[in-house]
């Protein structure tokens, strides 16, 4: 069977999304795994590419990684190669999918473009793929309606109902899944300047409302052993260029006992290796001393990511999470000053229960703690989160705006494809004028204070008894004069 796997971005602008395929990759080591030289295998990051070889030679199925930037852009070329090639099974999987069955049904009957949605538990979609595709290999194109197998959700074209197969369970030992790196299959993308993505572990302990990783059968952490990391990244390290970035797909990098181990290896390959200057992930959400150590070892090379979202009790208990003290926090931030290692605080607007004052007090209380970057998100209501939920929208009440996604626009079938997300704008407790007085805010914080950009001007102002929060609230409420 001839199989193409498109993880497609947008490159109009810019690249939208800029590492390696690893998710369809991992797809494809297993599937080898299973029935060795039974299938051909193709993986696609460019739209233009996937056209050409559509053009050139239809697949037998095509299997689409569905993510919320890459929605529209999907759907179309789904819908295209459906045109083109009736034949085709069109397949879809990834995050971007309901928690919901009435949602999903919904989901699919708007999207008939696809033939088939593939469900792996938490997303994790190597053996609901495998079953789908062994059905094909029993049953044809013609038969594989007949019977479901575990892990596909499809709208049966016989009678357009909506129906379900049985769950997969997770994989417990991700060594299972041969490494796309070592199989030579990730080969090509050495020289296109993407960055080699790398997942040490998957799962996620938290359960936080809003992140699409909290679904509680997330909540079991499975790893890689430290071996089969060290391999891959040392053969990546014999082969990316030196000023190429590493990117670990991981919810809580450094929080674990296997990451100080890797951190080593990590520093040994960058002396050995020259290689990596910078690793871009998500540092863990408690064990603060494990993740400074590890911060340590690769001193310069990973930033602490302390993602609050928020400090209000209302909203924490709303959104199902917890955070470390202030003062925690503010002690982690001078150790970090002092080691000359690198930090952010992460806040969101428009939480549930949350309000103008308490998030701006959030953004004060963070400053003051020595953070020297602070971003602050947009809700947005993701498929696959808590917080999209038709019951948790209705209970919160909340206000929603679309937006074009930065960057994510394209014409690669002559026609244009923009891709939107739903954003929260208002809620009970914070209004529309709220939310735009707190982005004004944090543009301003973003150009003056981000990273120490005037820092000699704020420790100016610091020796004038005037805090830093409120020169940039000063210069607001200038700006709303002008």
């Amino acid at each position: 069977m001839r199989i193409y796997l498109a993880d497609l971005g947008h490159n109009l602008l810019t690249k939208s999304s800029d590492v390696y395929p690893l998710g369809i990759a991992n797809l494809a080591t297993w599937l080898e795994r299973e029935a060795p030289g039974r299938h051909e295998f193709r993986l696609f990051r460019e739209p233009q590419d996937l056209r050409r070889a559509v053009e050139e030679q239809a697949p037998d199925l095509i299997g689409f990684s569905n993510y919320a930037w890459n929605f529209q852009l999907t759907r179309q070329f789904a819908a295209w190669v459906k045109r083109r090639a009736p034949a085709t099974l069109t397949v879809v999987g990834g995050p971007n999918w309901p928690l919901f069955e009435s949602e999903q049904e919904i989901y699919l009957r708007e999207s008939p473009q696809f033939d088939v949605a593939v469900e792996g538990p938490t997303y994790e979609g190597e053996r609901a793929f495998a079953n789908l595709v062994q059905a094909c290999d029993e049953r044809g194109r013609s038969g594989l309606f007949e019977e479901i197998p575990a892990g596909s959700v499809w709208i049966d074209p016989r009678d357009e109902s909506f129906r379900r197969g049985g769950q997969v369970a997770r994989i417990e030992d991700l060594d299972d899944i041969p490494s796309p790196y070592l199989s030579g299959l990730l080969d090509p993308f050495f020289a296109t300047g993407y960055f080699p993505m790398m997942q040490i572990a998957r799962g996620c302990p938290f359960t936080c409302a809003f992140c699409n990783s909290g679904v509680q059968s997330n909540g079991h952490i499975y790893a890689h052993s430290i071996e089969n990391v060290k391999a891959d990244l040392l053969y990546i390290a014999e082969r990316v260029r030196p000023e190429i970035n590493l990117c670990l797909a991981d919810d809580n990098f450094g929080m674990y006992q296997r990451d100080e181990e890797i951190a080593d290896y990590i520093a040994w390959l960058r002396e050995e290796k020259g290689w990596p200057n910078y690793i871009r992930t998500t540092t863990g959400k408690n064990n603060t001393k494990r993740i400074l150590r590890v911060l340590r070892k690769i001193k310069g090379m990973l930033p602490m990511t302390a993602a609050v979202q928020s400090m209000n009790p209302v909203v924490l208990e709303n959104i199902k999470r917890s955070n470390i003290k202030l003062e925690t926090y503010a002690a982690i931030q001078g150790e970090l000053e002092e080691q000359g290692l690198q930090s952010y605080g992460e806040l969101i607007l428009c939480l549930p229960g949350e309000t103008k004052e308490t998030f701006l007090k959030a953004v004060s209380d963070l400053m003051d703690s020595g953070a020297k970057r602070i971003s602050a998100h947009q809700l947005m209501l993701l498929h696959g989160a808590e917080l999209a939920n038709p019951d948790l929208r209705e209970k919160f009440r909340f206000d929603t705006r679309f937006r074009v996604v930065a960057r994510n626009i394209g014409d690669y079938l002559d026609e244009p494809v923009v891709e939107v997300e739903e954003m929260v704008v208002a809620t009970p407790t914070f209004s529309f004028d709220d939310y735009l007085e707190c982005r004004v805010f944090h543009l301003l914080l973003t150009i003056f204070f981000y990273e120490g950009n005037y820092d000699e001007a704020f420790r100016l102002a610091e020796s004038r008894g005037i805090r830093a929060f409120d020169l940039v609230r000063r210069m607001q409420e200038r700006l709303a004069l002008a």
